[in-house]
């Protein structure tokens, strides 16, 4: 059996589009909002 279609899947080759963002500066802010530092655990690191 052949396999005719192969579609492989890369970060970073989708446009901001396909992954639902009007602009880079939109998915940077989504970005910062999902590693941002939990309040419960910012009182421990300082």
């Amino acid at each position: 059996m052949e396999i005719t279609l192969k579609k492989e899947t890369s970060l970073g080759l989708e446009s901001y589009d396909d992954l639902g963002f009007n602009s880079e500066e939109e998915l940077e802010l989504e970005i910062s909002k999902l590693i941002k530092i939990r309040p419960e655990f910012e009182s421990n690191i300082n």
